[in-house]
């Protein structure tokens, strides 16, 4: 029996107990995946890390995610964990403020990691694929009925588009509220559309600074509400780019030091784990060259666990 380094960490928040929950094991060298599986188990979480030494040339490590129900290939904020977790521990270097710089073998290929390193906290930036969405002409009504709402309830003027997550804009931030989905129902649909589950969102916002509020439901994969998903708010940023703006849409925005754009993303107030997102778009010519996310984290509880 071994004993393997385990972290709680909150993360899109700088407040304990907000955000989107994950756990981090530290060096999960030795741990097969039935262990890693097992462990996800137990830790009932969103998502689990584990850190590994990268296998590829071009990397300088390599993290892989557990739902409490399966391996997934791209995991937004426990890889924001992550290297919260490495940079607190001064690990790969990260022993003094400053910027770090990585490149981080996962399922979805090798992607680019900035840690800014700061005495108040650590800001992670996660370069993400740009993603191909696939519009939907029509939403199937049993998909409709399954959340709870009515075409009158989707905004007409943007469209559904699917991606690894199906992605529904919604009218108004009153009917996004009131989302009760009926989960087993959801999580077949899901996997007949090959889907890792379903966002739902509104350009109606919580903080005026902020561009979009959504709610993600997983439960195909063991995550009936995930709090804040890295994930889908990238594609979300992307998808703000490509067809809320032209459309004549008011988006709050920042333009960088480096000249990106950045929206920020809501998510959690509903279920009462705020947690903001910052999206990150470098635009090359008519489009988006590269994609990001960005946040902060705050570890809640740290220990071993022996497996």
């Amino acid at each position: 029996m071994k004993s393997y380094q385990l972290k709680h960490i909150d993360a899109f928040t700088d407040q304990h107990c907000g955000g989107n929950p994950a756990g981090v094991v530290m060096d999960a060298r030795g741990l097969t995946d039935a262990k890693m599986r097992t462990l996800a188990r137990e830790m009932n979480l969103s998502e689990t890390a584990f850190i590994l030494p990268a296998t590829v040339r071009n990397a300088d490590l390599q993290i892989r995610w557990f739902t409490p129900m399966q391996e997934v290939s791209l995991c937004g904020h426990a890889t924001i964990a992550s290297f919260h977790a490495l940079a607190e521990e001064g690990a790969f270097g990260m022993k003094s403020t400053g910027t770090y710089r990585f490149r981080l073998q996962t399922k979805s290929g090798v992607l680019g990691i900035v840690v800014e390193k700061k005495y108040s906290g650590t800001l992670v930036e996660f370069q993400l694929p740009v993603p191909r969405f696939a519009e939907m002409r029509t939403i199937p009504i049993e998909f409709l009925h399954v959340l709870g709402v009515t075409r009158r309830d989707v905004e007409s003027r943007l469209p559904a588009v699917r991606h690894s997550f199906l992605f529904l804009p919604l009218r108004n931030f009153s009917v996004l509220k009131k989302l009760r989905p009926e989960m087993s129902a959801l999580a077949s649909i899901s996997r007949r559309l090959r889907i890792l589950g379903v966002t739902v969102f509104t350009l109606n916002t919580v903080e005026k600074s902020s561009a979009v509020h959504s709610r993600c439901f997983v439960p195909a994969v063991g995550i009936d509400e995930d709090p804040v998903t890295g994930s889908s708010n990238g594609p979300l940023g992307y998808y703000l780019y490509r067809y809320a703006l032209p459309a004549g849409y008011p988006i709050p925005s920042f333009i960088l030091p480096d000249g990106r754009i950045e929206f920020i993303g809501e998510q959690g107030d509903i279920i009462g784990r705020k947690g903001r997102v910052k999206i990150r778009l470098k635009i090359a010519g008519d489009g988006v060259q590269h994609l990001a996310i960005a946040g902060e984290a705050v570890t809640v509880l740290e220990g071993t666990v022996r497996l």
